[in-house]
Formats: C-alpha cells, structure tokens, sequence
C-alpha cells in the first residue's frame, strides 16, 4: 500500500516562506553579531580567525603550490591556428510527457 504524498497548495506554501522570512527578520541577530573575543583578531577591516602554525604553514604551501601551477600554464605557448579545448553546444530539451 503506498500512499501518494500530500502536496501543499501555493497559497499555503506562500504564507509560509512569507511567515518564516518574517521570523528571520524579527529574530534577534546576537547569535550572529557576537563572536567570541577571543577567536578573532582585528586586521584589514574585517574579522579574521587566528590561525594556528599549522594551519599557517599550510596555507604558505598552498599558495606556492598555486603559485607554481599557474606558471606553467601562463608560460604555456600555444601554436597559432590550434584547436579550442572546447566549444558550447546546447543540447535541445526533451519534450514532457502531456505538454
């Protein structure tokens, strides 16, 4: 025995996402406002999260691993005349059944 689900009417569903955008803005925002003091430092602006030596060293090694890879594909000469790597082409959309 299966049970199709119910389905909401469009009113119904409207008078929801009205009601929940409503209680986002009426909610007090302090959760979000406050973070803690002393998980962020103050630089550049804005809020940055204190990063351990670990997590500093890494990211040094990302970025010089970006770095490196984006030399070799800028210093990457293509020979006039080569082919595109790709080209658009839309696919026709399948017709619906009863449309």
């Amino acid at each position: 025995m299966s049970r199709t689900p119910r389905r909401m009417d469009r009113r119904r569903f409207v008078q929801l996402v009205a009601a929940t955008g409503a209680a986002v803005i009426a909610a007090p925002l302090t959760k979000l406002a406050a973070a803690p003091a002393s998980a962020t430092v103050r630089g550049k602006g804005h809020d940055a999260r204190i990063a351990t030596a670990a997590t500093s060293k890494e990211i040094r090694n990302q970025e010089r691993s970006m770095a490196d890879a984006l030399k070799v594909i800028r210093g990457h000469e293509l020979p006039p005349g080569s082919p595109m790597a790709f080209a658009f082409a839309p696919i026709k959309a399948r017709r619906r059944r009863g449309a």
